[in-house]
C-alpha cells in the first residue's frame, strides 16, 4: 500500500486574499505561512513557515468550526493575527 509521508500544499483563499502554504507529516499539519494579497511569485521566494502560527494552529485546532481544514486554518490566521496586534495584550 502506498501512503503520503509529507506534503507541501500553496493554497490562494479568494474571500481572504491570502495564499497559504501548509506542510504536512502525515495528516498532521507541521508547518503554516501565508501572505496577503494575489502575489503568488513573492509568496513562493520565501519557504519559511510560521512556528509561532502553527503552534498556534495547532493548540486551537480542537475549537475551530470552519468546515474543512484550510477554513480553519484561515481561521487560526485571522485570530493569530487579532492576538498578536492587540495593544491591550502586549
Amino acid at each position: 500500500m502506498n501512503k503520503l509521508i509529507s506534503s507541501e500544499s500553496v493554497y490562494w483563499c479568494q474571500s481572504h486574499d491570502r495564499h497559504i502554504r501548509v506542510h504536512k507529516v502525515g495528516d498532521v499539519v507541521v508547518g503554516i505561512n501565508y501572505m496577503q494579497g494575489d502575489e503568488l511569485e513573492i509568496f513562493d521566494e520565501n519557504k519559511d513557515i510560521d512556528s509561532d502560527l502553527t503552534n498556534f494552529y495547532n493548540a486551537v485546532c480542537p475549537y475551530l468550526n470552519g468546515g474543512n481544514e484550510i477554513e480553519n486554518i484561515n481561521l487560526a490566521i485571522w485570530a493569530h493575527f487579532d492576538y498578536e496586534n492587540n495593544p491591550l495584550i502586549k
